[in-house]
């Protein structure tokens, strides 16, 4: 009889103790989480992150040469796969260039990465603006935007420029009646973004 009221009596206290226990907890955490400090360490830390990650998928593609075409630094078939997984709606790419827009004279040359293909018989091709850093080497960037080109009822479309940027597109085909092509901007790429 005696046992009764002592496990009552330790079963309360030990309820106590672990409700004390379990709101101290709560309150701890509340004040991390309100500490502005702390916050923004944590957004610093992300946005460091988030920098490192991006230079690290920033990727050498190609390198001017004084004379002549660009050399491709990175394989042709890879750019090809990056650009197919990067389109992400069964288009095929089969030809990659690396291609300057046209300057002015004393302008500095603007290269942009191209990859053409076909989607259900439709042209399709993507263009994205390379960093030139200055001994020659074309980088792309994760920031890069992307120009996607769909043709309808047009073998082949072509980027339209305004001084060194992209602005439109044509069709290869200006007859009346031929087809059109539809270009749109797109913010960043993950053609070789590490997950």
């Amino acid at each position: 009889m005696h046992l009764l009221p002592r496990l009552l009596g330790f079963g309360l206290l030990s309820l106590l103790v672990g409700l004390l226990l379990f709101t101290s907890c709560e309150t701890s955490r509340r004040r991390e989480s309100s500490d502005p400090t702390r916050e923004a360490q944590s957004i610093a830390d992300e946005a460091t992150a988030n920098a490192q990650s991006n230079m690290a998928a920033t990727r050498q593609i190609a390198q001017v040469n004084e004379a002549g075409p660009p050399t491709f630094k990175t394989a042709e078939s890879v750019l090809a796969q990056a650009f197919i997984r990067q389109f992400g709606d069964g288009t095929v790419v089969d030809k990659i260039m690396v291609r300057p827009a046209p300057s002015a004279p004393k302008e500095p040359t603007v290269y942009y990465l191209v990859g053409m293909g076909l989607r259900e018989g439709k042209f399709r091709a993507m263009a994205l603006p390379l960093r030139n850093s200055g001994n020659g080497a074309l980088s792309l960037t994760p920031n890069a935007e992307r120009y996607v080109l769909t043709g309808q009822g047009c073998a082949s479309c072509y980027f339209t420029f305004e001084g060194n940027q992209i602005t439109g597109s044509s069709c290869a085909d200006n007859s009346e009646g031929a087809g059109s092509c539809t270009m749109q901007v797109l913010g960043e790429n993950t053609l070789f973004v590490r997950k």
